[in-house]
């Protein structure tokens, strides 16, 4: 077995096998893309592979069509090779998405003079970074500190996907896999050194990194910085440190293009609100306003913050990757083939949508599957609970995993098979409304205040900036407040990070920003529960009030 290899298709990429390794573990050594929201633990289905050779396993019934057994397709993370070697084809669907995520974020705070940072060029132009270290996807903007000019922006894949969609599974890996951590580590520091070269290789001037200004969720700045995040996974849910003193980035480890800079990472408030929320705060000013505002982050981590400029109290959610692809057996990241928008025919139940990028549906992204399940229940498919009725027969056939709705039939995907939404998937995206909307309302009820209390809504990620704001009420993903009120930020993670890049105040202010404000264990939360459960209805047990307030968008 040590003489044999495996070869993953089509990287044409070679590595030892190595006894009780699955296929996704070689995947994950050879740097092979491969996707693996659940991290490895069987739970997605999205790791399918073409396989040749002698293997064991893999074969998931609940996951894999008899056909797709049949010509030989598994379950990476649950196939291991037995003897000789081995070629792995992965499959489209299952590499990860060259995502075109959303750069623009609005800083509606932004509005004093450029003061930037204290370093210099040793003899030329000198150049900052600012960076949103997202759990799905890495995003940058390259700054010219002369006078302030954004020269160049870039977005790519966050590298440690292949590990875990979500940010628990990379705590898992990073421990119970031999040099997780290092590897893990490895695989982000790899993706800013390619996102800082992409940026420098389409700026219109040359210059060197003096400064990067850095904003990510608390896991992910741990890991930036060379902590173990081990103790966030478990009670008291606390992170190793809040702030992270400034660094070079030799220090940290990075590339020769910012080995020189210095590095400053936004504080976190806790185990699971990092410094991509105190960011977003900075970003949308609420901080500085005398009224009540709350800001959702909505993402593969969901994170709420409520508060003005006297008082601010945050938590996080485990929402789970529902709106991001992940735990929907036809999700998929916003890239072209996504179905980013749907509307149901209620007499014939026929589903028309959009797509990204016009061509053939593949799939259907975070702004389209919140599109169907509202059209779902509004077309009277789906009950409150989240249940297929009898409704939308000639739409509906019967599958391994249960009852689906076909909201492409193969005729007219990109991929010749269906693509179906099954009441699991809808299950799944019920839970990541419910537990969002519930975080909102614990701080809520935290504070003593009533909905009606809150002036402003800001909604921060890109999948803020494409979300029909009244399928998102329909279902519930947000308290029941007047669509007037809501404020998409797009990426207010990366806006944040510009601003304090551009002026050192600014900077100074995140630093406060963090220190005055107060982080919200749910964990420990005694009335978080029932208000979760309370959501866990479409849209809510609510219901009237929800009724109301899009009644009220109908007569604008």
């Amino acid at each position: 077995m040590a003489k044999c290899s495996i070869r993953f298709l089509p990287d044409g990429v070679i590595v030892p096998a190595v006894p009780g390794e699955s296929l996704l573990s070689h995947a994950v050594r050879a740097g092979v893309p491969l996707l693996s929201p659940c991290g490895g633990e069987s739970r997605c289905g999205k790791c399918r592979v073409l396989v040749t050779g002698e293997t064991r396993g893999g074969e998931d019934p609940g996951a894999l069509s008899r056909g797709e057994i049949a010509a030989g397709i598994r379950l990476a993370c649950r196939c291991f090779p037995t003897e000789g070697d081995v070629s792995v084809t992965i499959l489209p669907g299952s590499r990860p998405a060259r995502l075109a995520a959303y750069l623009d974020g609005k800083d509606l705070a932004g509005d004093e003079p450029f003061l930037p940072l204290s370093r210099t060029a040793s003899g030329g132009t000198s150049l900052g970074v600012a960076l949103d270290l997202g759990t799905s996807t890495l995003a940058g903007t390259l700054v010219d500190l002369s006078d302030g000019t954004v020269l160049s922006r870039a977005t790519a894949d966050n590298p440690q996907m292949a590990c875990g969609e979500d940010l628990i599974s990379r705590v898992v890996f990073a421990e119970e896999m031999t040099g997780g951590f290092e590897l893990l580590r490895g695989r982000l520091l790899s993706g800013v050194d390619g996102l800082v070269s992409r940026l420098l290789e389409a700026s219109p001037a040359p210059g060197e990194v003096t400064d990067v200004v850095a904003a990510g969720n608390t896991v992910l700045s741990h890991f930036l910085y060379g902590i173990s995040p081990s103790p966030i996974r478990r009670p008291p849910y606390h992170p190793v440190r809040k702030e992270y003193p400034v660094v070079p980035g030799e220090t940290l480890g990075t590339g020769p293009s910012t080995a020189r800079a210095m590095w400053r990472i936004f504080p976190s408030l806790g185990g699971f609100v990092g410094g991509d929320v105190v960011s977003g705060i900075l970003a949308s000013g609420m901080h500085r306003q005398e009224e009540v505002c709350l800001l959702f982050d909505v993402g593969t981590n969901g994170e709420v913050a409520l508060g003005n400029r006297e008082w601010r109290i945050t938590c996080s959610s485990s929402a789970g990757p529902a709106f991001e692809g992940g735990e929907v057996d036809c999700g998929m990241r916003a890239y072209p083939g996504a179905i980013e928008s749907v509307r149901i025919e209620p007499e014939t139940a026929a589903a028309e949508w959009t797509v990204i990028g016009r061509g053939r549906p593949a799939g259907l992204c975070g702004s389209g599957i919140l599109d169907l399940c509202a059209e779902l229940f509004r077309a009277g498919i789906v009950d409150r609970a989240g249940r297929f009725t009898s409704r939308g027969g000639g739409r509906r056939i019967s599958t391994e995993r249960g009852e689906a709705y076909v909201v492409v039939p193969g005729e007219k995907s990109a991929t010749g098979r269906d693509v179906l939404f099954c009441e699991s998937d809808l299950k799944s995206v019920v839970r990541t409304k419910a537990a969002l909307c519930a975080a909102a309302e614990a701080l809520l009820a935290a504070v003593g205040l009533p909905r009606e209390a809150v002036a402003r809504v800001y909604v921060a990620g890109g999948f803020g900036n494409f979300l029909d704001l009244r399928s998102a009420l329909a279902i519930g993903l947000f308290p029941p407040i007047p669509l007037a009120r809501f404020v998409p930020l797009g990426n207010a993670s990366l806006a944040g990070a510009l601003g304090a890049l551009r002026n050192r105040r600014r900077w100074k202010e995140a630093l406060s920003l963090a220190s005055g404000t107060l982080y919200h264990d749910l964990s420990s939360d005694p009335g978080f529960m029932e208000l979760y459960q309370r959501g866990l209805f479409l849209p809510h047990t609510d219901e009237e009030r929800y009724r109301s307030v899009l009644a009220a968008e109908m007569t604008r």
